[in-house]
């Protein structure tokens, strides 16, 4: 217990020097990275590495760069001394790694650096030691070749805890060897050599004329360099993004995990987002143990990336980050896709009896005389019970992955064909989900049904979005995110329609049956998308047979036998005199009313989803609602109203249940609904749930529309019962 409150004063300096210099060298390979950086920023075009005990005793970093000034050796080791920052302003145009001017002083206060260095107009060579981020000694005079040699010398002996915490030599030299590899492939024009202390091989050489795919053959092998392909990703100009890689065909089959390169802007990170998409891509054409092999090459615009987010640098934010993730995604499938025409396969072994001579026959055989196969590690791996063995995984692809698609990806029967009027036809339509280039044709009958659409590029660019109450309402989605619900609907596997009068269908995920509300599940996700593609959707034209200008508002009013006259003229006007911004932000586009509101018509809806039309039996109640229930007089109540009527809009309709199987129902209406049922099965499993599965974020209001029906554990201890 302490009986007063104690005091606050003032760390000593040394103390933050070393709390300071344990943040950004947290092990060997980072000291080795922050200096290597400072030597490809100094434009050296041969970097060597000498290593003693993992980096322990000794890390050595040799380069023939443009050397350091005398006048300079004297602040080199001291906290936020750069030359290559003078302003905070010049964050946003930075192009080299370096720039807060840490690492030097954070490696002199937890080892002994010196320092030697040439610069090419100094007649010798100048060498310097230094001590908690001050100059030991002075100055000496001594040969030596341009460019400079850093010297670091017991890591961390003044840090203890640290130095326990190290692996062993060998495996810290694993990590320094590794990382040296990674900016060898990237680093153009730069050869490296990397060399344990006292072994005569080289660990790692890389010359510096060879391309990216020959630094990765010298560093990996043939094995990979052999099954590469080079990824090039379109330049996003909006974002100044450009993307160059080299990542593994589909015939690389590998089971170690290689780690994801990725240079953003020159700098080696970690970006994780990144690396699941690209991730996730590979898993619909690799087997499940295969790992691929992926180096990346991203430029953005230097105002939109923040380097300044951890002390170590292996991290950056970036602006736009899902628009620029899935437009290199979308570009790695696209590179895959193109590939996937054969498959490299190796064979088994067969293993047969050795055959036994005469002499053996007539006695017993030993057990020697069979040749016996080599036992595998299958034998040794833990075992898997039955009751927690996941039985369908989201993450393997089907058997239908693998079959020729159908037109749209759905296969109407032809019971279903007859009672449709024209055949639905995309043309040029890229495998996205997002419609927001399309436009699409809908002829409606009198009873507003769903007719086949005919999609069309329309060529336009897409809007950038700078709304502060549009970033306000996406803002809300993020936050009222449930992360692990949102996990389950990413990692589903569709089962079937329950029941279509209730909007019911059951879903996998690991070990669970699950039933879910697919009309909620529908309301979330194309609120979502409106909000994500916002201005930028597609369009639906629409008509009806008689008129090719639209159809009457009034009219489509006049079928609701509850909507005075009054209510009409008051939704009309509304409609009216916000057409521009429904036309600008939505695409609900209304003609027509300037001589008499009764002759307003809409002529065109918003495209959320390809190859899904809204059902336009709801296009009366929705227009009506979005006159009438949405508040005008606010902007962001305004853009949330009219963005949930359009999700309710879209919400698949109610289909009553009619008995199939009772004669006495008329034939026409078992006909059509037989047809509805395969409609919305076969939309729910090839259009709705794949795109849950890739862009919901379940908000934690949906968990009660989730109910757990079955799990193969209880199952099991049901059938144990019995």
């Amino acid at each position: 217990m302490i009986d007063q409150a104690a005091r606050i004063k003032a760390l000593d300096v040394s103390v933050v020097n070393k709390i300071a210099a344990g943040e950004i060298i947290i092990a060997p390979v980072n000291a080795l990275k922050e200096m290597m950086e400072n030597s490809i920023d100094a434009g050296a075009t041969n970097v060597d590495i000498l290593v003693r005990e993992g980096g322990i005793k000794l890390l050595q970093v040799t380069d023939n760069g443009c050397g350091i000034n005398k006048q300079d050796l004297d602040i080199l080791c001291e906290r936020f001394t750069t030359s290559k920052l003078s302003s905070f302003e010049d964050l946003r145009s930075i192009q080299t790694y370096g720039f807060r001017g840490e690492a030097l002083a954070s490696l002199s206060h937890i080892s002994r650096v010196s320092v030697t260095t040439k610069t090419r107009d100094s007649p010798c060579a100048w060498k310097a030691n230094y001590v908690e981020g001050k100059l030991a000694g002075k100055i000496q005079p001594c040969a030596g070749k341009d460019g400079t040699t850093i010297q670091v010398q017991d890591l961390f002996y003044n840090m203890q805890s640290r130095l326990r915490s190290l692996r062993s030599g060998s495996e810290e030299l694993a990590k320094i060897v590794e990382c040296v590899g990674r900016y060898a492939i990237h680093t153009r024009g730069v050869g490296f050599s990397c060399k344990k202390f006292g072994d005569p091989q080289f660990a790692l050489i890389v010359s510096p004329e060879l391309e990216a795919k020959e630094r990765i053959r010298a560093i990996y092998g043939g094995s990979i360099a052999s099954n590469l392909i080079e990824l090039k990703v379109p330049n996003l100009e909006e974002f100044g993004v450009t993307a160059l890689g080299q990542v593994s065909n589909l015939n690389f089959n590998n089971k170690k995990s290689y780690s994801f390169i990725f240079f953003i802007n020159n700098r080696l990170v970690t970006c994780e987002p990144l690396r699941r998409s690209l991730a996730q891509v590979y898993s619909t054409y690799l087997p499940k143990t295969s790992r691929p092999y992926v180096y990346l090459s991203l430029n953005i615009r230097p105002d939109l990336v923040d380097v300044n987010v951890h002390p170590t640098k292996r991290e950056v934010r970036f602006l736009h980050d899902e628009e620029i993730i899935n437009h290199i995604a979308n570009s790695l499938q696209e590179t895959l896709s193109s590939v996937d025409t054969s498959r490299a396969f190796r064979t088994t072994s067969i293993y047969t009896e050795k055959p036994s001579n005469t002499a053996m026959d007539k006695g017993i055989p030993p057990a020697s005389s069979f040749h016996k196969p080599p036992m595998t590690l299958a034998g040794d791996r833990a075992k898997v019970r039955e009751n927690k063995l996941v039985r369908i995984d989201a993450s393997q692809a089907k058997i239908t992955s693998y079959l020729p698609s159908v037109e749209n990806g759905i296969d109407f029967s032809q019971s279903q064909r007859a009672c449709q009027s024209k055949k639905r036809h995309i043309e040029a339509v890229d495998e996205e989900d997002s419609a927001s280039d399309l436009k699409s044709g809908i002829t409606s009958s009198s009873q507003f049904g769903n007719i086949p659409s005919t999609y069309q590029h329309t060529g336009r660019t897409r809007t950038v979005v700078n709304l502060l109450s549009i970033k306000q309402l996406r803002k809300r989605v993020d936050d009222n995110t449930d992360r692990e619900l949102t996990s389950v609907f990413a990692n589903l596997t569709y089962i079937g329609l329950v029941d279509a009068q209730r909007r019911l269908a059951s879903i996998q995920f690991d070990l669970k049956l699950l039933l879910v509300d697919y009309g909620s599940l529908c309301y979330h996700l194309f609120y979502q998308i409106g909000l994500s593609d916002f201005a930028n959707f597609g369009r639906i034209t629409i008509c009806s047979d008689e008129n090719s200008e639209g159809l009457k508002i009034y009219d489509l009013l006049s079928v609701m036998p509850d909507i005075q006259e009054d209510a009409k003229l008051r939704s009309l006007k509304n409609l009216w005199e916000m057409r521009e911004m429904l036309g600008e932000y939505f695409c609900i586009e209304i003609s027509n009313g300037d001589d008499d509101l009764k002759n307003c018509t809409i002529e065109t809806l918003p495209l959320l989803l390809k190859d899904y039309d809204p059902p336009l039996s709801k296009l009366s109640i929705f227009l009506y609602k979005v006159a009438m229930k949405t508040d005008w007089s606010n902007e962001i109540c305004c853009l949330d109203d009219v963005l949930r009527q359009i999700a309710l809009f879209y919400i698949p309709e109610v289909i009553e249940f009619i008995e199939t199987a009772n004669d006495d129902k008329d034939v026409d209406l078992q006909a059509t609904y037989a047809s509805k049922i395969e409609r919305i099965s076969q939309c729910l499993e090839h259009v709705i749930f794949p795109c849950i599965k890739k862009r919901l974020l379940a908000s934690k209001d949906l968990k009660y529309d989730v109910a757990e029906i079955a799990n193969l554990p209880g199952l099991y201890r049901v059938f144990e019962r019995c």
